[in-house]
């Protein structure tokens, strides 16, 4: 490991209590670059989110609230060190395939290769919702999710604030968060008074030019300006053909 990667899990353990007081989260993942181990000093840290059904907007608003008051949260041109906090779901959307683009061996690679860091169990369901995905590795049996990097569980503030936002109003709350928050997205990808939408899967809106990396809907909320995955995957073909992965070797590429 660098003393870059060093640097970044430290960050992650230092703040990973926000994790763990935040209530209705039910895995919290380091994905993407970091937990691959390719990094540089410009590299941020990726975080995929699931969350309980009905109170993704609620978990979203939490984490992005207190990762930007610790001003650690990627935004703008801050970038470098920082909480990329740009991939929700909730328990309702484990099947990615939904999302997943024809042959997707990359989105099979980082479902592989995510490292939770506060992980309720709900990371086995995941993996056995996206049983697709082992066809692209070498060992079958090898597709499952480590969780050597999971914290200690949910605190005693995150079943407390479980308690107060369970009922009525957690469901208020959600409801103005969800309004808030799925019209801010869809104005901002341009699909309010836009009749550029290439695909309707259920409850979800999605930007033609996005190309799946920016979709918002009730379940799922990705923010990526630029889904490289088409391009992973025709590379990948190229060089090695029908060729399955091994341990690491997308890494190569």
């Amino acid at each position: 490991m660098t003393e870059i990667e060093k640097k970044l899990w430290r960050r992650v353990r230092r703040f990973g209590f926000v994790f763990r007081i935040c209530p209705f989260l039910r895995m919290a993942a380091v994905c993407n670059n970091l937990a691959f181990g390719k990094i540089d000093e410009r590299s941020d840290i990726d975080i995929f989110v699931i969350a309980k059904s009905g109170r993704l907007f609620f978990v979203r608003t939490f984490l992005t609230g207190f990762f930007h008051l610790f001003g650690v949260r990627r935004h703008g041109n801050k970038i470098a060190g920082r909480f990329c906090l740009s991939f929700f779901i909730d328990d309702d959307f484990l099947d990615l395939s939904k999302i997943a683009i024809e042959n997707d061996i990359y989105l099979a690679y980082w479902l592989k290769t995510m490292l939770p860091v506060v992980d309720d169990g709900v990371s086995k369901d995941l993996i056995s919702a996206n049983s697709w995905a082992r066809r692209f590795f070498e060992n079958e049996n090898g597709f499952f999710i480590s969780t050597e990097k999971v914290m200690v569980k949910n605190s005693y503030l995150s079943s407390f604030l479980r308690w107060i936002f369970g009922g009525t109003i957690g469901n208020f709350c959600e409801k103005k968060l969800r309004n808030w928050q799925l019209n801010r997205a869809k104005r901002k990808i341009g699909l309010i008074n836009s009749a550029d939408v290439s695909r309707a899967l259920p409850y979800i809106y999605e930007a033609a030019s996005s190309d799946l990396g920016l979709v918002v809907g009730d379940h799922i909320l990705k923010f990526h300006n630029i889904d490289h995955r088409r391009q992973w995957r025709n590379d990948w073909i190229k060089k090695h053909g029908e060729a399955k992965l091994t341990d690491c070797q997308f890494l190569s590429m």
